[in-house]
């Protein structure tokens, strides 16, 4: 299989010809490759394949001098496959979707027939799905690389069995800049299909296909009647069926998407630093993806949510059901950040999001935080904002959402069925929390969210304290509605970084910092909130931190993303220019020659007022000889 896999990808590259005859010559055996472990494997590579534009296309190759070689080699190899299967590509395409449509709801559940549906669907919508956060790979000299050499095109060895001799090392708990949903996110993209898939006939046939591929995958009864939960929401949580329900809410959301001509959404920043995910496009009210997610949740349209009255009958247990699911958890998230604005609102209301304590179990729970943490990332206005943060605050103030699971007592009462501390430390919900008050909360969302923070930090000091330990629960209380801890004492908790007690401990560019990535993403947000509310934080981690810790933490990717940038790009950037560079001028030459640390000397060469620049501008010409050496010293210079 692994040997055909190449040689349809060799063909395809290079002939538009090939295309037809690996098409016809698998004619009739579509379903019987889906339902293999190998064979799915051809099928995807020659759906995928076919479809996609010849590199150069040596049918045409013509040296000018007799008949057109081509031409010649063409109806020389292939002039009876010809003469006995007429039909073109897309012909050819719709014949094998129409040889597993009968068997979809099969294939559906099938570990190997999923993926061979996945990649009919991704053709019929021309769509597919690429890496959000995929690394610069050129070869060319314009830094352009073929879609045949990167990407879905590339990867036709699927299941390949690793070397035993090389093994991968593990990573250490914790090594991670986010979580695996952030680094394995995907981003749609148009299809380069082939011209005879892009024709107007072509186009008809594959919408009406895929909707009635949609149809059957939903197991709908043709009828606009609500159903009550069944084999559907079983497939939800199905470790094949799960994922393909969620690409078709994508790329019925794309469709959608597509048509509009007003796009709301702002440009794309999407920051995997950061952890900003791109922006997903959003399905329009009455589409083929509203009712595909309303058949999915078993939603009622015809029964309205007014205000935090919620009269669904199947749609809130099903909503609660789905986000302790992994598979089903991804379903929700998908629905909550492509649907519409009054839709999301009307999830909150139904799925219980609004209410302090079924928010609360939903943080607790391992699966279920992370549709929490979509939901605070897929926001849509100030309004759905306050109200989280009213929920939220309480929840953050007693500290357990903070707190390690090594230094929780049994008092706490988080513990699994086998009676050993859960860990329920949710520093993902905090950033998400700050992120979603820096960009839709108003000024009074920032500071309860920030004293309630300041609380929490408090909180789980005082319980490391053994005097605090013997206080009674009174005493808990009150301090609990104090002002908190300072910001300069919760900036180490947050971070996970200690200051250096030795200012003029050496340094090398080899040492890594380990720092909380979530911590460092709120620090991000929190510096971009009011100057009021910033100001304490700022001032707190400039105090906190000597020079050493700074050329650490400026020369670190994730703290040079996410702290340096928010306080040279940020609204503080005013402030903080002076103070760093007073701090950093002794190690200005050292990190314009760093990968990471030139970008900070740049970005605090912008910041810097006038005389500033002249200054640091004479303190690098004392290294030149170093600046020259590489090419992050010459793009300082």
């Amino acid at each position: 299989a692994q040997q055909i896999e190449t040689l349809v990808r060799i063909a395809c590259r290079y002939s538009a010809a090939a295309k037809r005859v690996v098409l016809a010559s698998l004619s009739g055996y579509w379903v019987f490759l889906s339902t293999h472990r190998f064979g799915s494997h051809v099928a995807q590579t020659v759906l995928r394949c076919a479809v996609a534009e010849c590199e150069v296309n040596l049918d045409e190759f013509d040296d000018k001098q007799d008949e057109c070689e081509g031409k010649m080699v063409i109806d020389d190899s292939y002039g009876a496959i010809f003469q006995e299967n007429t039909s073109s590509v897309p012909e050819l395409l719709m014949q094998a979707f129409e040889e597993l449509k009968p068997f979809a709801t099969d294939l559906t559940v099938h570990v190997c027939g999923t993926h061979v549906l996945r990649t009919a669907l991704c053709i019929l919508a021309g769509v597919e799905f690429v890496d959000a956060f995929a690394k610069p790979n050129g070869n060319k000299q314009d830094g352009t690389v073929s879609e045949w050499e990167s990407g879905v095109l590339a990867a036709t060895r699927r299941g390949k069995l690793k070397d035993k001799k090389k093994k991968k090392k593990k990573r250490k708990p914790g090594s991670d800049e986010g979580n695996s949903a952030e680094n394995k996110a995907t981003v749609m993209k148009k299809m380069n299909m082939i011209a005879g898939c892009q024709t107007t006939d072509f186009q008809s046939n594959a919408d009406v296909m895929l909707k009635e591929m949609v149809q059957i995958l939903s197991l709908s009864d043709n009828t606009n009647n609500v159903q009550s939960p069944g084999e559907l929401q079983q497939r939800t949580c199905h470790p094949s069926g799960g994922p393909l329900l969620v690409q078709i809410v994508r790329l019925l959301s794309y469709r959608d998407g597509s048509k509009q001509e007003d796009k709301k959404q702002g440009k794309d920043s999407a920051d995997r630093r950061l952890g900003i995910l791109p922006n997903e496009p959003r399905y329009i009210s009455g589409s083929d993806a509203e009712a595909f997610v309303h058949k999915l949740l078993c939603w009622d349209a015809n029964i309205p949510v007014e205000g935090d009255d919620a009269k669904q009958p199947h749609a809130g247990d099903i909503i609660y059901g789905l986000s302790g699911e992994p598979r089903g958890s991804i379903l929700l998230e998908a629905i909550f950040r492509s649907c519409p604005d009054e839709f999301h609102d009307a999830l909150c209301v139904v799925g219980g999001f609004y209410d302090e304590a079924t928010l609360k179990e939903y943080i607790y729970h391992g699966v279920s935080n992370f549709v929490v943490q979509a939901l605070l990332n897929s926001l849509r206005n100030r309004d759905q904002a306050n109200k989280m943060v009213k929920c939220l605050c309480p929840i953050i103030e007693d500290g357990s959402l903070l707190q390690p699971k090594k230094h929780r007592t049994p008092d706490d009462q988080a513990v699994d069925e086998n009676g050993d501390n859960k860990n329920i430390q949710r520093m993902g919900i905090i950033w998400r929390a700050v992120e979603m008050c820096s960009n839709s909360g108003s000024s009074q969302d920032q500071e309860q969210l920030i004293h309630a923070l300041m609380r929490g930090f408090a909180s789980i000091s005082a319980g490391d304290d053994d005097n605090a330990a013997k206080k009674d629960s009174d005493a808990k209380k009150k301090r609990s509605k104090s002002k908190g801890l300072s910001a300069k004492g919760c900036i180490p908790l947050l971070l996970g970084l200690t200051a250096s007690s030795d200012d003029e401990e050496a340094y090398s560019s080899g040492e890594r910092l380990t720092l909380n990535a979530a911590g460092a993403r709120t620090l991000f947000h929190i510096f971009q909130f009011t100057e009021r509310l910033r100001s304490d934080w700022v001032n707190g981690f400039l105090s906190l931190y000597g020079t050493n810790d700074l050329a650490k933490i400026a020369n670190d990717g994730l703290g040079s993303r996410c702290i340096m940038d928010g306080l040279l790009d940020g609204p503080a950037k005013e402030v903080a220019s002076k103070t760093l560079y007073s701090k950093l001028f002794n190690r200005l030459p050292f990190l314009a020659a760093e990968r990471v640390g030139h970008h900070v000397v740049m970005k605090l060469f912008h910041a810097l007022p006038y005389d500033e620049k002249a200054v640091m501008s004479a303190e690098l010409s004392h290294s030149l000889n170093r600046l020259g050496s590489n090419a992050m010293g010459r793009s300082v210079m």
